[in-house]
C-alpha cells in the first residue's frame, strides 16, 4: 500500500506537493486527471488521498464519490482553489477529512506536512528491495548498451501508470549468474513495470 495519491492538473501545484511528500519519505504517486487516477486506485491501495475537485476530465466530485465507495477507503484531503463555506460543509459532511484552499495557510508545506502525519503517521516502508534504475544503468550496464534504457530525449520514458521517471531494479528471487540476470524494471511511484525488463 501507498501513502498517498495526489490528484491535481495544475502541473506546478502536482510537483509541489510531491516534492514536499516524498521529501519526508512518502510514498506518493500523482495523477493529473479523473480517469488516470481511477486506474491506479484499481490496482493500488492508498492511506491518503490529496483531491483537487476541479479536474478537466471528470469532476472531482466524482472522484470523490468513488474513492468513497472502496472497501478499502483511504481517508480525503479536498485541495481546491474553491474557498466556499458551503461546499466545505459539504466535503465534510461527506467524508473528507479536510478541506485546504489552495495559497492558504493551511496549504503551505509545514502545514501540510503536519495534517499528513496526523492523519497517516509516518512514511511506511514501500521498500521494494530493488536497486534505483539510474545506479543500475550507471554502475552495472556497459557504457555502449546504456542507450536501450532512455528514450529520444535521452532520459527514462514516462511510466504508463503515472507518468513519473523514477525506476528501480528488482531482480529475482533466485541464484542466478551472468550473464543471465532475470528481474524487473517498476516505477517507484505506482509499481507499474516496465516493458524493458532486465534479462
Amino acid at each position: 500500500m501507498k501513502d498517498i495519491l495526489i490528484v491535481e492538473d495544475n502541473v506546478e501545484e502536482r510537483e509541489r506537493l510531491r516534492d514536499i511528500f516524498t521529501g519526508k519519505g512518502y510514498s506518493v504517486v500523482c495523477c493529473d486527471a479523473a480517469e488516470k487516477a481511477e486506474g491506479v486506485l484499481a490496482t493500488q491501495g492508498f492511506r491518503l488521498v490529496i483531491l483537487d475537485i476541479g479536474l478537466g476530465d471528470k469532476s472531482g466530485s466524482y472522484l470523490f464519490n468513488q474513492i468513497n465507495a472502496l472497501q478499502q477507503r483511504p481517508q480525503i484531503i479536498i485541495f481546491t482553489g474553491n474557498p466556499s463555506v458551503h461546499l466545505k460543509e459539504r466535503f465534510l459532511q461527506s467524508g473528507a477529512v479536510d478541506y485546504v484552499v489552495k495559497g492558504s495557510a493551511d496549504a503551505r508545506k509545514d502545514a501540510f506536512l503536519k495534517r499528513a502525519l496526523e492523519l497517516i503517521g509516518d512514511p511506511q516502508s514501500g521498500d521494494s528491495g530493488g536497486i534505483d534504475l539510474e545506479k543500475f544503468v550507471s554502475h552495472y550496464v556497459a557504457e555502449s548498451s546504456r542507450n536501450l534504457f532512455y528514450d529520444s530525449s535521452g532520459t527514462f520514458a514516462p511510466c504508463e501508470g503515472c507518468g513519473g521517471t523514477q525506476y528501480s531494479v528488482v531482480f529475482s528471487h533466485k541464484p542466478q549468474l551472468p550473464p543471465e540476470i532475470i528481474g524487473e524494471i517498476r516505477c517507484t511511484q505506482c509499481g507499474t513495470i516496465y516493458e524493458g525488463s532486465v534479462g
